[in-house]
């Protein structure tokens, strides 16, 4: 399936914020909406983004309907979620009969959101940005780099960039697009109808508040279900607050699974729940260079 770029940002264009999984801090959400106007944007929020029900924000068809109403209304130029937890999955059967490849524009969110970013790209032919969201990173205040890549990435100001890693497990060198996210979110895919195809893809994984042997666990499940048998590379992200009480922490267990692997390995992207969170479009070209330990993205992510 080809994919469809979204339009870059200009500065006046109208952005809606979507709540599709846990429900919404009302003091963090208006302090994100302020940070995004101060960047000179036009904010709408969706109908249902007060919600509650329990720790999700309403039920599954209104928070479906409103990412819809969002994606199909011209005068909406980009859609940001605030915030992840859980619930992103419960909307897919709802969009699964919905085609939306039509109406591409920038879509942002990360953790639970992992799944419609997948799912957009996979099955829509829509490039996603794995990047902060209102009621989070935003709200709190993005750090000068995190800023750089968000607005620069989506404005098409900074339409390449390149971004030295951490520690090399595997050599090698590979181009080709990314796909991913939070590993705990990706694994409650398999066996779904609506199932990651990882086949040739740049895979970037990360998560937080997991224990070593969980992240085992859960690569052994991606491993498993041959999910990692076809990958052009893998990038590990962040892993906060995943620490154990034995020397078998997370590094060790990911070298041991990756140690031999027959596609360039490398650890320390800063994105995800990090202290950095730097915006990885899904969708468009990228080189990891397991090498160098570079990960560059070549294609510009909007039209």
């Amino acid at each position: 399936m080809a994919v469809n770029k979204p339009a870059p940002l200009k500065r006046g264009a109208r952005i809606g914020i979507v709540a599709p999984a846990g429900c919404v801090d009302d003091e963090s959400l208006t302090a994100g909406i302020e940070a995004i106007r101060k960047e000179g944007f036009e904010v709408e929020l969706s109908a249902g983004i007060h919600q509650h029900k329990g720790y999700l924000a309403g039920d599954a068809e209104p928070r479906a309907r409103d990412l819809l109403h969002f994606f199909q209304r011209s005068d909406i130029d980009a859609i940001f979620c605030a915030r992840g937890g859980f619930g992103s999955i419960q909307l897919l059967p709802h969009l699964a009969a919905v085609k939306v490849q039509s109406q591409p524009k920038i879509f942002v969110g990360y953790s639970d959101i992992t799944i419609l970013l997948n799912w957009l790209f996979q099955e829509c032919g829509m490039v996603t940005f794995h990047a902060p969201m209102v009621a989070m990173e935003i709200a709190r205040g993005l750090t000068a780099r995190t800023k750089k890549h968000f607005w620069g990435i989506l404005t098409g100001e900074m339409r390449s960039w390149r971004v030295t890693l951490g520690e090399i497990i595997r050599p090698g060198k590979s181009e080709a697009e990314m796909m991913g996210g939070c590993l705990s979110i990706l694994v409650t895919t398999l066996g779904t109808p609506y199932e990651i195809d990882t086949a040739g893809k740049i895979l970037f994984l990360e998560d937080v508040g997991e224990k070593p042997y969980r992240v085992e666990r859960m690569l052994t499940h991606l491993k498993m279900a041959r999910k990692l048998d076809d990958l052009a590379g893998v990038v590990f992200g962040d892993f906060t607050k995943c620490e154990g009480d034995d020397s078998r922490d997370v590094w060790r267990i990911i070298f041991e699974l990756f140690h031999d692997a027959p596609y360039p390995v490398v650890k320390g992207m800063a994105a995800g729940h990090g202290q950095e969170n730097l915006t990885l479009p899904f969708g468009v070209k990228m080189i990891l260079d397991g090498n160098a330990g570079v990960l560059s993205l070549i294609e510009s992510p909007v039209a």
